[in-house]
């Protein structure tokens, strides 16, 4: 369910306006800090969390691994042990209400009013959860696992081998390849749908499936309608670049990570230079976690299309 901060802050209920403040004092800490290892980290950990109550859980546990609620914690066997803090989170309210619909009997003709519940979303609380270490009782299971995940050298060979069995954008790679930015690695380009590879990435073979990530993240972006022309007209040219690689290189990264593909000379600073606004980090997250899901599942979806 998407999160949004406008009204967040325009809340009558005054603890949530309290912990939007702080938020967004926290995200300006790790903006300060440059530490978009441990924010990026903490939204590849949380990736059913939102990007703010991500950033909540960053700035109240760091060192979180597995966070829920105390009625979770009590159905695993587990209770929350004595004097433990909980960490403040947002959670949406919601409401129920009947709606009325007609509908047209096709063999007689006969117009009826059918009745239903659903829930509509009308506003946001503040409620708490619990980090795993905050707790004690029965030993936990493993938590699943995407099987074929490597590590180490193989990881950059076995992702490179999947994201070009799978992606959904032709990639154009070699010696003869030419970009219109020489300066860039590489390069997605809307009007042809193509990604090309600067031909210099031959011999890295970790720095080029990082630079393909980027690039096909870039085109899942502007297919799922969170990148384009629209947003330059918006946003303006300059801050609908920043965006635009803002999300493709969180994206990038979080699926890097998920994958066990060597994030440790990631660009860090590179996406720092694209974000210094708390807000937009917390807007622009949520198109990185849609991105970022996508490129996964895209990948987990190779199979043998990679033998």
């Amino acid at each position: 369910m998407e999160m949004k901060l406008e009204r967040l802050a325009k809340s009558k209920d005054r603890k949530v306006r309290e912990l939007y403040d702080r938020l967004v004092e926290g995200v300006r800490a790790v903006l300060n800090r440059a530490d978009w290892r441990a924010y990026l980290d903490m939204l590849a950990r949380f990736r059913q969390y939102s990007p703010a109550n991500v950033a909540l859980i960053l700035a109240q546990k760091p060192d979180a691994t597995w966070v829920a609620g105390i009625r979770t914690w009590n159905s695993l066997g587990r209770r929350v042990k004595p004097g433990e803090k909980g960490i403040m989170i947002f959670a949406p309210t919601l409401r129920k209400v009947t709606v009325r619909e007609e509908t047209t009997d096709l063999e007689t003709g006969e117009i009826r009013v059918v009745e239903r519940e659903e829930e509509i979303l009308v506003g946001f609380h503040v409620t708490h959860v619990w980090d795993v270490s905050q707790t004690e009782g029965k030993p936990l299971p493993e938590p699943p696992r995407f099987t074929g995940r490597v590590s180490g050298d193989q990881a950059a060979r076995w992702l490179w081998d999947r994201l070009l069995a799978v992606s959904p954008f032709p990639v154009a790679c070699g010696e003869l390849v030419k970009l219109a930015n020489p300066y860039a690695l590489g390069e997605f380009h809307p009007g042809t749908g193509e990604i090309r590879l600067h031909p210099g990435l031959e011999g890295d073979q970790g720095l080029r499936t990082k630079v393909l990530l980027h690039e096909i993240a870039h085109g899942l972006a502007y297919r799922l309608g969170l990148d384009g022309q629209e947003y330059r007209k918006t946003l303006g040219r300059e801050v609908a670049y920043q965006r635009g690689e803002a999300i493709a290189e969180g994206a990038a990264y979080i699926a890097a990570s998920h994958f066990g593909l060597d994030t440790s000379g990631y660009s860090f600073e590179y996406v720092a230079g694209w974000v210094r606004d708390a807000e937009k980090l917390l807007e622009w997250g949520e198109a990185v976690q849609r991105v970022a899901r996508t490129l996964i599942k895209l990948v987990e979806s190779a199979g043998e299309k990679a033998a």
